[in-house]
């Protein structure tokens, strides 16, 4: 059980890392890759009558795996595949249909660990008492972070509080639609992108003003007053946010009073 936290974060990663390789290619680089068969010798199909033969191949390739395309286009430079005719580019459908193969293995290996990791999920939530209600939400949000990565989302940064991920989200360092895990530090992005965090814990660890005896008062009354039926653990950690700040206030009000 002591190692199962880092197991679980091994799998993750793995996980993230095969979704990252079965992610789409995007139009550019699917125009890269006939343009470079085209200058190897290889030539389009007569049989594509398209004005514009490189943007079919964009269409039929789009939702093509990145990692498959590559593969296929080095084999093809490389004449390694059999039973197609070596001086023409395989017509889009055919290599969709081989940039999809290449990635099987990857696609089974995604799967077995996506299996692995819920039945570890399973055991724990099976095993540990209704008490550890932190430790359940951690286990619905590693849940979460599968589902986005079955949708292609890719998980840009770990070890995140509300407070880094809500400048990060100010600054634009995340894309649109940016997902934050918070009971697992992780942040998950429609994307992959790299973000500066070092810019953003920099700007973190500025001291904030410190909380006038006038605003330490308005937030004790706040205190006082009675909680909802249900309290969120958001709602539980700004209110522990707010007692630091009263208790910051605390020597201002006392050296006042001096």
């Amino acid at each position: 059980m002591n190692n199962l936290p880092a197991k679980l974060s091994t799998l993750q990663q793995e996980i993230s890392a095969l979704t990252e390789q079965l992610a789409p290619a995007g139009a550019d680089e699917i125009g890269q890759c006939i343009e470079g068969l085209m200058s190897g010798g290889m030539r389009i199909s007569e049989t594509i009558t398209a004005a514009n033969p490189v943007e079919e191949y964009r269409l039929s390739l789009r939702n093509v795996p990145v990692h498959g395309l590559r593969r296929a286009y080095v084999k093809l430079k490389r004449g390694e595949y059999e039973n197609i005719n070596k001086a023409f580019i395989p017509l889009p459908a055919e290599l969709a249909a081989m940039a999809n193969a290449e990635c099987r293995l990857i696609r089974e290996d995604r799967i077995r660990k996506q299996e692995t990791l819920r039945a570890i999920e399973d055991s724990v939530s099976r095993t540990l008492p209704s008490s550890h209600g932190l430790m359940d939400l951690r286990v619905s949000q590693r849940e979460r972070a599968i589902e986005l990565a079955e949708k292609g989302f890719v998980r840009v940064a770990e070890g995140v509080d509300h407070l880094e991920f809500a400048q990060l989200a100010k600054s634009r360092e995340l894309p649109a639609g940016s997902r934050h895990l918070w009971a697992i530090d992780e942040v998950w992005s429609p994307i992959a992108v790299r973000i500066n965090r070092s810019r953003i814990q920099t700007k973190l660890n500025v001291q904030p003003p410190p909380v006038s005896p006038e605003r330490a008062a308005e937030l004790a009354r706040m205190l006082a007053l009675p909680d909802v039926s249900e309290v969120t653990a958001e709602q539980m950690a700004y209110r522990g946010k707010v007692k630091a700040d009263i208790e910051a206030a605390e020597p201002v009000d006392e050296e006042r009073a001096a």
